[in-house]
């Protein structure tokens, strides 16, 4: 299979994400492992008052659950388009192989975020005494960030960038607007729109605790609520998956035309 040859089936389509995940630049990877590093340091290096800030939740089992969170928010899980222009143009006319890129990468996104977040929550758990809130612990990392998945490619379909090198986007910065603040803003999105994302999901849970525990940010909230919670949120997610991949690629057809002729040039940023 040459490299703009498209994919007939999904996990045909997982393998070659995940060759390209791992041949250079390593963009993916490298993405994943800064965002969780950054993350990590963040949580236990910071002053309480900063962490406060920067973190809702707190807790044992808190740390991989907003450690999966960190390591999704880049662009990733956004200019799927952009990343991979080429193969991109191909499909723009057809619906099924957007869906099956969108959520080939989205797979391989989760291959490198969630297996490690969720056996972080094992020791954690294990550790902690308490199995059933860790094995739905484990469950929501594994579900409900997907679900953000699926919406947050949106990004890249009304707003795509070339992924080129820093250097060389420096070097071809004019219009400076259009080349390097368009392009900042596009690529810092990530951090506030998959957290807003799986934020979005989780309101049904949130609403649910603090309807009845009125003190679930302050203390342990109990197990059934929290089982009952994350259920909530998975069953969110798995429709935002389904349907925003659905929606994306419908959104990226009719824009097939704006989309291809920006994607085949990468002058255009």
């Amino acid at each position: 299979m040459t490299e703009t040859d498209l994919p007939v089936r999904l996990p045909q389509a997982i393998r070659g994400e995940l060759r390209r995940a791992f041949h250079k630049p390593f963009e993916t990877p490298v993405i994943v492992a800064l965002n969780g590093t950054t993350m990590t340091l963040a949580w236990f290096l910071l002053p309480p008052s900063l962490t406060n800030l920067l973190f809702t939740f707190h807790g044992p089992l808190a740390f991989p659950m907003i450690l999966a969170g960190w390591m999704y928010s880049d662009v990733p899980a956004t200019n799927l388009l952009g990343a991979d222009a080429r193969r991109s143009i191909g499909m723009l006319g057809d619906r099924t192989a957007l869906r099956r890129s969108q959520r080939a990468k989205n797979l391989v996104l989760w291959l490198l975020v969630s297996p490690l977040a969720a056996a972080i929550a094992l020791v954690v758990g294990i550790h902690d005494h308490r199995p059933l809130v860790t094995i739905f612990t484990v469950v929501w990392i594994a579900v409900v960030p997907l679900g953000a998945l699926g919406v947050a490619a949106w990004l890249g379909v009304f707003f795509p960038y070339h992924a080129v090198a820093l250097s060389q986007r420096w070097a071809h910065r004019r219009p400076f607007g259009r080349k390097i603040v368009r392009w900042l803003v596009v690529a810092l999105a990530p951090w506030l729109l998959v957290p807003g994302l799986v934020l979005l999901i989780s309101l049904p849970t949130v609403g649910l605790w603090a309807a009845t525990y009125h003190t679930w940010r302050g203390q342990r909230i109990p197990e059934n609520l929290f089982v009952t919670g994350v259920l909530m949120g998975c069953a969110t997610a798995v429709l935002f998956w389904i349907f925003g991949a659905r929606l994306g690629a419908r959104f990226a057809q009719r824009r097939r035309d704006r989309l291809a002729s920006f994607l085949a040039d990468p002058d255009r940023g």
